[in-house]
């Protein structure tokens, strides 16, 4: 599963990159391209026809995957600990996109069993 890779990938920016703010952009990419990408996979496959999938991904990448990358690139040089987004401080919103994330996850896992289920 893609987004199991990209947690994968995440960990291992972090480990190769020193500076932070540098690790933490090219993750936020990761976290927007990520679901974008499924997303047009998906309507290529199935048009809007999963539309609790649809949610499920829609949920991440406008709630917490855009503007947790937005912030970072707009406030570069500021520490994350220190920005917000509608009053949300940072690592709350950063904490909050983690249980969005593995919502994602088991909601494309439970798709992907039952199209899998479906098809044998």
């Amino acid at each position: 599963m893609i987004q199991v890779l990209v947690i994968v990938a995440v960990i291992a920016i972090f480990a190769i990159f020193s500076d932070k703010q540098i690790a933490a952009t090219l993750a936020g990419i990761l976290f927007v391209a990520m679901p974008l990408g499924l997303m047009a996979w998906e309507y290529q496959r199935a048009q809007f026809t999963e539309k609790t999938w649809f949610a499920g991904v829609l949920q991440f990448w406008v709630i917490f995957a855009l503007p947790i990358l937005g912030i970072r690139l707009m406030n570069w040089g500021v520490p994350f600990d220190q920005l917000a987004f509608w009053g949300i401080p940072g690592p709350l919103l950063h904490s909050w996109s983690s249980k969005s994330y593995i919502v994602m996850v088991v909601i494309t896992a439970i798709r992907w069993f039952k199209l899998n289920k479906k098809a044998a």
